[in-house]
């Protein structure tokens, strides 16, 4: 795990006791570390009603890793004053917005693995992929890269890891998706991704540690009402 990302965790932990750290409209965290600190069963999805989608990401490689994740939601269009844009039959007026995320991730446990939360709260997360352009012939992930020279390591193509598509039923808010990296000998980088789906519905009601899911939720609905 990196000093930097270390530092995070400790600050995140005092401030809220779960160990996230709000950026935008998201969390970035490592909930290997978090069960390793705090002790007791970490939530592994948002859950049902829950207002994220959180993308783990986990690296095999023994190296260090650079997940490239990227979104895409549909953001409704506003006039001048801020009001909502409508169309001929009354409907509002949206355009696609890609927001992308690059994770390092270590090469040995617990720090191999790194999450972050997106917000379904203003508008739906629509995709979800690897690659800054949802692109097969986009860079996924990094490996080998060294986090104290900058260099960025080999590049792992997203071919063969599809984007996942909310319309498409592949995934819903409060659901947990996983990109994982594993050593293969004899491809690009040495290394393939795989790629796996998590339900909210199947995410039970009751942990015996903190819920950081429901935290960080009532925290930004507090926010919000504050604002108001």
């Amino acid at each position: 795990m990196s000093k930097r990302t270390l530092q995070i965790f400790k600050w995140a932990s005092a401030a809220f006791v779960t160990c996230i750290v709000v950026v935008g409209c998201g969390g970035i965290f490592n909930p290997a570390f978090i069960n390793t600190t705090l002790g007791g069963a970490f939530p592994v999805t948002p859950g049902p009603e829950a207002a994220f989608v959180f993308v783990r990401c986990v690296n095999e490689t023994g190296q260090n890793a650079e997940f490239i994740v990227t979104i895409e939601r549909a953001v409704i269009e506003r006039d001048a004053e801020g009001n909502p844009l409508v169309d001929d039959s009354g409907n509002a007026i949206t355009r696609p917005v890609r927001e992308t995320k690059r994770l390092n991730a270590g090469a040995n446990a617990p720090g191999n693995e790194i999450g972050v939360l997106f917000s379904c709260r203003e508008s739906p997360v629509n995709v979800v992929g690897l690659g800054e352009n949802l692109l097969p012939t986009d860079t996924a992930v990094f490996v080998g890269g060294g986090t104290a020279t900058g260099t960025p390591g080999t590049g792992v193509p997203a071919e063969g890891v599809n984007p996942l598509v909310r319309t498409a039923g592949n995934f819903g808010c409060g659901d947990t998706i996983i990109f994982r990296i594993i050593r293969r000998p004899g491809v690009t980088g040495n290394a393939i991704i795989q790629s796996f789906l998590l339900p909210g519905f199947e995410q039970p009601s009751v942990f015996t540690g903190p819920n950081t899911f429901v935290n960080l939720q009532d925290y930004l609905e507090s926010q919000t009402r504050e604002n108001d």
